[in-house]
């Protein structure tokens, strides 16, 4: 599921305050920081919400249809999910 534009804002925010309590750690321009780490956010929302759209379809091609939340659909869509990432990015 993607994120909301607010979610993402607030993750960013918390990120950024984060950033500031790890010693050593020195972030000399925010205004800098904090587009990239929206963009990032809203980048992996985007892939997740793809390899879930993915998963999902593959699923609903198996011949003996499961009910979403089952046990059994749960463990092969996790199953599933690990498959595409794998194939996707050669893990």
């Amino acid at each position: 599921m993607r994120m909301s534009r607010e979610r993402v804002f607030f993750l960013a925010e918390r990120i950024m305050k984060e950033l500031g309590n790890v010693p050593g750690v020195t972030v000399k321009s925010p205004d800098d920081v904090r587009p990239e780490i929206i963009r990032v956010l809203t980048d992996e929302s985007k892939l997740e919400e793809s390899v879930d759209t993915e998963v999902r379809k593959t699923l609903a091609s198996y011949s003996r249809p499961m009910p979403e939340g089952s046990h059994e659909w749960d463990v092969l869509y996790d199953k599933t999910r690990e498959e595409v990432l794998r194939r996707r990015f050669r893990l």
